[in-house]
C-alpha cells in the first residue's frame, strides 16, 4: 500500500464512537430520516418493479434495491461537502451486508466512518465535480459504501484496501440523469458495488492497493491530476467533529432537490407577506454561478421533472400556500404552471459561496407594480435550522403510519445498546413484503 491509502484505512479501522454522543445522536436521526425516505418508497410503481429483479437472499441485490428505494423520491438528506446525499448509500449498504448479533454501535460507527470519508473527498472535489456533471451519491457514495463495509466487519490491512479499490474502480453516475430511474439507481449501484467488492476480496481475489496514490489514484484520475490526497489534513479533520455535524446534514420536508430548499422558504415567506401567484407579472430567482446545475429543469413536463426545477417548486407555494408531494408523483405538470413559466427567470448574480454556504434570493414584481424579495440562508431541514422531532415523526408517519412511527422511535431511541437484527428483520419485511 502506498502511504496515502495506508493512512485512509488506518483512520477507518480507528473509528470509534465512545465520548461522542453527539454523533450518536446525530448518526440515529439521519437513520430516522432514511427510514422515512427509503419506506415512503417501497410501493412506488418503479421500486416495485426492481423488487421483482431483486433476490432477498443476496447483499448485493438487497443494498440495490434499498439504495434505489430510498433515494426514489429525493426524499434523503444531503451533504454540502459532497454536493450529494450520503444516507441512501451508507445505510443501504450497511443494513444488506449486517449481521443480525452486529452490535448497533459498530453499526452507527460504520456509518459515520463511510461518511466522514466522502465528505472529506468530497471537500477534494467539489465544486469543479459537480460542474464537470458527476453525481457524487454514485462516485464518492460508492466509495464510502466500501468505508461503511470495512469498519462494520473490522477488516484491515490490505483486506481493507482491496475493497476500497474495487468499489473504487466502480464509481460512476452521471447528474443528467436527474428526473429518471437512473438517478437514484447512481445510490443502488454505489451500495451494490461495494458490497460486490467486498464479496470478492472475500472469495479471493485481489486489487491494487494504491488507491490513494497521488499520481495514478483515484482522487487524481477524477481531478485530472490536479488534487492530491492531504493525508496530513485528512487525519487532523478526521471526526473534528465529523462530517454529518459540520458542515451538516441537509434534511427535507418535501420531495424535491436539496438545491432548491432555500429558494423554496423564500417562497414561503414572500407567501406570508401576501403575494400570490395571480398578482405576479415576475420573480425572479438568484443564484451564484453554477449553483443552479441540479435544477436542470427550467420547464419540466413531468413531476419527476419537476423535482430538479426551482420553478414549479416556487410555483406550487405560490399558488396554493404549500408544497404538493402529490404533484412529483404526476405524469404530467398541472396546466396552470405552465402557463405561467413565462413569469420566471433565472439569475446568475449570487457572489460564489464556499461550499457549506447557500444563497438563492427570490426578486418579484406584482401587475400593481410593487416589489417583492426574499434571501433565506437557513431554511429549515438544514444544519443551522434542523427539523424538529415532531417533523421527523410526520415525515416517518407519512412513510408508515403513526403506529409504527411510535415503535420504531421508541426503538431508535434506546440505541445505541443491543444488536441489528430486530431492525434487520423489521426492515426486510417491510420491503419484501
Amino acid at each position: 500500500m502506498d502511504q496515502n491509502t495506508t493512512a485512509v484505512v488506518r483512520l477507518i479501522e480507528a473509528t470509534e464512537l465512545s465520548g461522542r454522543d453527539d454523533l450518536i445522536a446525530q448518526a440515529k436521526r439521519a437513520f430516522l430520516d432514511y427510514l422515512a425516505a427509503l419506506l415512503a418508497a417501497r410501493r412506488e410503481p418503479a421500486v416495485e418493479n426492481l423488487r421483482q429483479m431483486t433476490d432477498e437472499g443476496r447483499a448485493s441485490d438487497r443494498a440495490r434495491l434499498y439504495g434505489f428505494a430510498s433515494h426514489y423520491l429525493d426524499f434523503d438528506d444531503a451533504q454540502a461537502n459532497i454536493a450529494g446525499h450520503f444516507s441512501t448509500v451508507l445505510y443501504s449498504v450497511l443494513l444488506a451486508v449486517a449481521r443480525p448479533d452486529d452490535a448497533v454501535c459498530d453499526f452507527l460507527a460504520a456509518y459515520i466512518a463511510g461518511a466522514e470519508l466522502e465528505g472529506l473527498l468530497g471537500a477534494r472535489l467539489n465544486p469543479e465535480h459537480r460542474r464537470q456533471g458527476w453525481h457524487s451519491t454514485g462516485t464518492v457514495g460508492t466509495l464510502g459504501a466500501a468505508a461503511a463495509i470495512v469498519r462494520l466487519r473490522r477488516l484491515t490491512g490490505e483486506r481493507a484496501a482491496e475493497v476500497l479499490s474495487l468499489a473504487g474502480t466502480q464509481s460512476a453516475g452521471m447528474a443528467f440523469e436527474a428526473g429518471s430511474d437512473g438517478k437514484p439507481l447512481h445510490a443502488g449501484f454505489a451500495a451494490e458495488h461495494a458490497v460486490t467488492a467486498f464479496r470478492l476480496v472475500e472469495a479471493g481475489l485481489n486489487a491494487r492497493t494504491n488507491l490513494f496514490d497521488d499520481v495514478t489514484g483515484w482522487l487524481a484520475v477524477f481531478t485530472d491530476g490536479r488534487r492530491c490526497l492531504d493525508v496530513a489534513r485528512m487525519q487532523q479533520e478526521w471526526l473534528q467533529p465529523g462530517q454529518i455535524l459540520e458542515p451538516g446534514l441537509w434534511m427535507k420536508r418535501h420531495m424535491y432537490c436539496s438545491a432548491a430548499i432555500c429558494a423554496a422558504d423564500g417562497a414561503e415567506e414572500l407567501y406570508r407577506q401576501g403575494l400570490r401567484m395571480a398578482d405576479v407579472r415576475s420573480i425572479t430567482v438568484h443564484f451564484p454561478p453554477g449553483a443552479d446545475r441540479a435544477l436542470r429543469y427550467t420547464r419540466p413536463q413531468t413531476g419527476r421533472e419537476g423535482q430538479f426545477s426551482v420553478e414549479f417548486i416556487i410555483w406550487q407555494i405560490l399558488q396554493h400556500g404549500r408544497i404538493e408531494d402529490a404533484y412529483f408523483r404526476q405524469s404530467t405538470v398541472p396546466q396552470a404552471f405552465l402557463e405561467a413559466l413565462p413569469k420566471f427567470h433565472r439569475a446568475y448574480d449570487v457572489p460564489t459561496l464556499p461550499l457549506s454556504e447557500r444563497a438563492v434570493p427570490l426578486t418579484a414584481e406584482t401587475v400593481d407594480g410593487r416589489h417583492w424579495q426574499a434571501d433565506v440562508r437557513e431554511p429549515q431541514g438544514s444544519p443551522a435550522r434542523p427539523l424538529t422531532i415532531a417533523q421527523q415523526k410526520k415525515k416517518l408517519e407519512m412513510a408508515v403510519g403513526s403506529l409504527s412511527t411510535g415503535h420504531i422511535i421508541d426503538t431508535i431511541g434506546n440505541w445505541p445498546d443491543g444488536e441489528i437484527g430486530p431492525c434487520l428483520d423489521w426492515i426486510k419485511g417491510e420491503m419484501f413484503p
